[in-house]
């Protein structure tokens, strides 16, 4: 790795750290000097590692949770830290993937400004039974001379594809742009934007999540730089990231961050969409926003982001993602209250009960740093997770996950301290009756206006009742209830498999019709059946005379 290029590269454009992620100014660097860091030898020797199994059910599943660090701390230019990694999987865990859970990073002298700093994992690949992927970090200043030391966290899943159904896609691409909508990562910058708040659209695509019911997206790494210039450092008050809500759909005619500074409408693939082409839902996509935050005591400063992650999707696949959102912080200014926030390390022991999976791991995707007063320079900063394992007795509904998060953000004196959220995905394998709950609705082919379910049949001797199941679990036998103004007429209902419907015919009291006949249908109406949804079971009708 030439030290020269490695200092033009970060007074330029401090990492996206790593591998992918990292913008380029001209003349101070080349974009290929930046994508030569993809793959490739790995320079750095971990100083420090330890991983430990946290989840195993043998044949079918097991994650494993560890860190390593390395340390560059030169006289002159520093190194960006690249580690390769590997762990030898059980034989029955023939697939296997790797995402980020944590960063910790700090400088090894004294307190200085932040040019740009990043964390991020590539090259993931299985070499027959033993997982492989590298990881890189950097922590810099504006002439890249101040030694530092770096930590990573990681979690690696490994199944049986006989037992779980599950596709992963933790493919890297390039910043050759020859095929954008292959990269798993994307580069660009908040313009645009009149706060230091900016938000950046991307997508995954892949045939294999087409028809699963949901697609995770794996954090693999993140990267932040000044941009306003080549030569540029700051304070720091405050950095945020927030991976949001991801959804197997792809909007029509959207421009989705994708690449090495391109955005691309992806709808669909691989042409540009006609005019008339709608938008898409189940068909391979997964979508999502990721909002990002970095400054200073001003209130916008320009900043270059890149953030690069995985897909896994597959029937066997569930999700829980908490409600979380990221703003700008501002200083407290000459006449403002500091806020009374302790210095030094904070951990917080956090208990989920409930959930609703065989198995579940926590990813972290969201986290906001910031001082508490004002901004300042930086000795360390981080944020993880560490000391998670998850409980569930056999044939129980649910479990319970336990993890421990923590997080770093000081100067040389500690003073002032700084504050911290989280957000925590919940990573589920195997849904559990919890989650599979049917749904019982009365349901018309016509719509849903009161007219629609008007479905006399027979010359009105009968009245055609379709009860549709648009929940996720099996229904049992039930009841049905129709009631003619005041004439009720109960029916059996037979067991309803999720997405199935069965159709009743219900006799017509001939008083109903005066001139009109209205009624009310109430499924599942003597409450045989547990719901995901208690309020959507009764609809009126009429039909006119």
């Amino acid at each position: 790795m030439h030290r020269t290029s490695l200092k033009n590269s970060l007074v330029c454009s401090i990492a996206i750290s790593v591998s992918t992620l990292l913008i380029s100014c001209t003349p101070c660097v080349t974009y290929t000097q930046m994508c030569d860091l993809i793959g490739g030898a790995a320079a750095s020797v971990a100083t420090s590692s330890s991983r430990t199994s946290v989840l195993e059910d043998p044949d079918t599943i097991i994650a494993y949770h560890g860190f390593s660090c390395a340390e560059s701390d030169n006289r002159g230019t520093e190194d960006y830290l690249k580690l390769e990694e590997s762990l030898e999987m059980p034989r029955y865990a023939t697939k296997a993937t790797v995402f980020l859970n944590g960063w910790h990073m700090n400088y090894q002298s004294s307190d200085h400004h932040v040019g740009g700093l990043g964390t991020m994992i590539s090259n993931i690949r299985m070499e027959e039974r033993t997982l492989k992927w590298q990881a890189a970090g950097v922590l810099a200043d504006k002439n890249f001379d101040d030694g530092y030391r770096w930590c990573y966290f990681y979690t690696v899943l490994g199944w049986n594809p006989a037992k779980l159904d599950l596709a992963v896609d933790h493919k890297d691409g390039n910043c050759d742009n020859r095929s954008p909508a292959e990269a798993n990562f994307f580069i660009t910058d908040n313009k645009d934007t009149t706060t230091a708040l900016s938000s950046f659209p991307s997508f995954l695509f892949n045939p294999d999540f087409a028809s699963g019911k949901t697609v995770a997206v794996l954090p693999r790494g993140f990267g932040f730089k000044w941009s306003s210039e080549c030569d540029t450092d700051h304070h720091l008050l405050q950095m945020a990231l927030n991976l949001d809500h991801a959804e197997t759909f792809a909007e029509n005619g959207k421009k989705y961050k994708k690449g090495f500074l391109l955005e691309l409408t992806p709808v669909p693939v691989p042409q540009p969409p006609p005019g008339n082409t709608v938008n898409q839902v189940d068909s391979g996509f997964v979508s999502w926003d990721t909002y990002a935050i970095i400054k200073d005591n001003d209130g916008r400063r320009g900043y270059g982001f890149g953030h690069i992650a995985s897909g896994l999707g597959g029937k066997d696949v569930g999700l829980i993602q908490p409600p979380f959102s990221i703003l700008p912080h501002e200083d407290m200014g000459v006449f403002g209250a500091c806020l009374g926030e302790a210095s030094g390390q904070k951990t917080e022991d956090v208990v989920v009960d409930n959930v609703p999976f065989e198995y579940a791991l926590p990813m972290l995707t969201g986290w906001n740093l910031y001082y508490g007063c004002d901004d300042e320079h930086v000795t360390e900063v981080g944020t993880w997770l560490d000391e998670f394992h998850y409980d569930k007795s056999p044939g129980t509904p649910t479990g319970t996950l336990h993890y421990k998060v923590s997080s770093i953000l000081r100067d040389k004196d500690g003073s002032p301290g700084h504050a911290f959220s989280h957000k925590v995905t919940i990573l589920g394998f195997k849904p559990t009756s919890a989650v599979l709950a049917p749904d019982l609705v009365p349901f018309s082919p016509t719509g849903n206006g009161p007219f629609a379910f008007c479905r006399i049949e027979q010359d009105g001797k009968f009245l055609r009742v379709t009860v549709k199941n648009v929940g996720t679990g099996n229904a049992g036998a039930s009841k049905t209830t129709v009631v003619f103004r005041d004439h009720p007429v109960t029916l059996d209902t037979p067991p309803i498999p999720a997405g199935a419907s069965v159709d009743l015919l219900f006799p017509v009291p001939p008083s109903c019709f005066s001139p009109d006949c209205s009624f009310r249908i109430t499924v599942d109406s003597e409450k045989q059946v547990s719901e995901s949804n208690e309020g959507n079971n009764t609809v009126g009708g009429g039909c006119l005379g």
